[in-house]
């Protein structure tokens, strides 16, 4: 599981060792020269070899830059070409002498030509951006922001160093003039804003320089990364003992006359990863449906005019041990009263289950939930909910998520580009970007939804059942549309589950 932290986590867990006198910045401007090394002799540098096999540090005025200008000091002596850019009216004063001594220029900003970033850049393989570190903010100065965008239209693959400028280590949030990065090299410990939203996506790869940080954290991170090995210590394995009801059973209320197909693919989402059985109750018109698709799915008839909720009796369903509610679903569904009162902490009969869609539009400020309970939604419901429970909508992602799980006492999983999970019981924050674009298209979020469900009643805990749900659904994605290469519908992904599940337990990246 990769880890985050705080920068002022980071700084704390550094300051002993400085103050000791350890020399964190040699060690990781060695670190870092030696993946500029290794980057320039890959074969992925191959078309760039014409360039020279030179090196440009962006470097600021920190420490940030000292490690840029060590690096480049010491890829140097190893005979490859490195210069820098100072982007701030001074520097590191070891860094630049080790530059200098070593037979490197430095070339000011502002003493830059018309023409001259661009001439430099033709002979550059790599740009290293050095210019702020832990104490970078999403702002870009006016007097940078012609720098930032002549690199940009260059071409030149970028590395960070320790993360990329003008991005804050601690949120995530980003200056939209923000260099991306092909790669980040960051030192002692992930930032937390490396794996959020604004940072995640101008990071790259990322690679992990230990400088022996490790004892010396004693901060809790402030967001987890889940990856194929807690996939495979977490996705539940039947026994040879195991029946359909050992291996959970999900009910689903999903499906609608103006929303039928929301029912099937719920079903099968929740029936492809592996439930021991799947109920659904809906319409009969709907799983008619349900049932040409997906004919393992036990059904529950309700007629299509009920308006009263307690017409509705989720007991009278039988055994469930995770519920779904909402996929197809209106705010006024009798289904979705039922649903959101059946797991209603306190008084409901269940006590584990998502709600996504149309059953977030009825969610008040009367509704509290355990962290078993899971709430799924995009960024628009997220906000719309936000309102009804007064929240501040206009919060980051990363804000928001959690405000929302203080407000109902439910795990929030926000939907997005990078998929934020915030626990119900107020543990760190996950954040999963397992994902591609081409998800972003209708009824993929029914899916999910049953995937989600499937793992609550296999009896994970709501937080890691909705991270593990992400990592599946994204890697299902991924390979129904050959890693983001061609479109997909929803159907394709609940197909590909069980590829997805089979190539992680086994140990290989899809």
């Amino acid at each position: 599981m990769n880890r985050a932290y705080s920068a002022q986590a980071v700084r704390d867990a550094e300051a002993p060792l400085l103050a000791a006198g350890e020399p964190l910045m040699l060690r990781a401007a060695r670190a870092l020269a030696e993946h500029v090394a290794e980057h320039l002799r890959s074969a992925a540098s191959e078309e760039l070899r014409g360039r020279g096999g030179r090196v440009l540090v962006l470097a600021g005025a920190g420490a940030n830059g000292g490690d840029g200008l060590h690096a480049a000091a010491l890829l140097r002596r190893d005979g490859i070409a490195a210069d820098a850019i100072a982007t701030a009216d001074r520097l590191h004063e070891e860094g630049a002498a080790a530059l200098r001594a070593a037979g490197g220029t430095i070339l000011p900003l502002a003493d830059t030509a018309p023409g001259m970033l661009e001439e430099q850049l033709a002979t550059t393989t790599v740009v290293l951006d050095a210019m702020l570190g832990l104490g970078g903010r999403p702002e870009v100065p006016a007097a940078l922001a012609p720098l930032l965008a002549v690199v940009r239209s260059s071409g030149v693959p970028v590395i960070a160093v320790d993360l990329p400028s003008f991005v804050d280590a601690t949120t995530g949030q980003a200056a939209a003039e923000a260099l991306l990065a092909r790669e980040t090299v960051t030192f002692g410990a992930l930032k937390a804003g490396l794996l959020l939203p604004g940072g995640a996506e101008r990071s790259g790869s990322i690679h992990l320089v230990d400088l022996g940080l490790s004892p010396h954290l004693t901060a809790a991170p402030t967001v987890l990364r889940l990856e194929d090995a807690d996939v495979r210590a977490l996705f539940p394995h039947p026994d040879r003992d195991a029946s359909k009801y050992t291996r959970g059973v999900v009910a689903l209320a999903a499906g609608s006359e103006q929303f039928p197909g929301a029912a099937v693919l719920t079903a099968s989402g929740a029936a492809r990863t592996g439930a021991g059985m799947v109920r659904c109750l809906a319409p009969e018109r709907v799983l008619d449906l349900v049932l040409r698709e997906r004919p393992e799915i036990v059904t529950h008839p309700i007629a299509e005019t009920v308006v009263d909720p307690g017409a509705v009796d989720l007991a009278a369903v039988g055994r469930t041990d995770a519920l779904v509610v909402g996929p197809g679903l209106a705010a006024d569904d009798p289904r979705a009263t039922a649903g959101l009162d059946g797991l209603r902490e306190g008084t409901g009969t269940l006590r584990r289950g998502v709600i996504d869609a149309g059953a977030l539009s009825a969610l008040t400020t009367a509704h509290r939930f355990g962290p078993d309970v899971v709430l799924t939604p995009h960024r628009g419901e997220a906000e719309r909910l936000a309102t009804r429970l007064e929240v501040d909508p206009e919060l980051p992602g990363a804000q928001l998520a959690p405000a929302l799980a203080r407000a109902t006492g439910a795990t929030v999983l926000l939907k997005g580009a990078i998929t934020l999970i915030a626990p119900g019981d107020g543990g760190p924050l996950r954040a999963q970007d397992d994902a591609t674009a081409q998800l972003a298209t209708a009824g993929t979020g029914d899916v999910l939804a049953g995937v989600l469900g499937t793992l609550l009643a296999a009896g994970l805990p709501g937080p890691d059942a909705a991270a593990l749900a992400a990592i599946l659904h994204g890697r299902a994605g991924r390979l129904a549309s050959r890693d983001g290469r061609q479109p997909l519908v929803a159907l394709d992904v609940a197909a590909h589950l069980p590829e997805a599940i089979g190539t992680i337990l086994a140990g290989a990246q899809p």
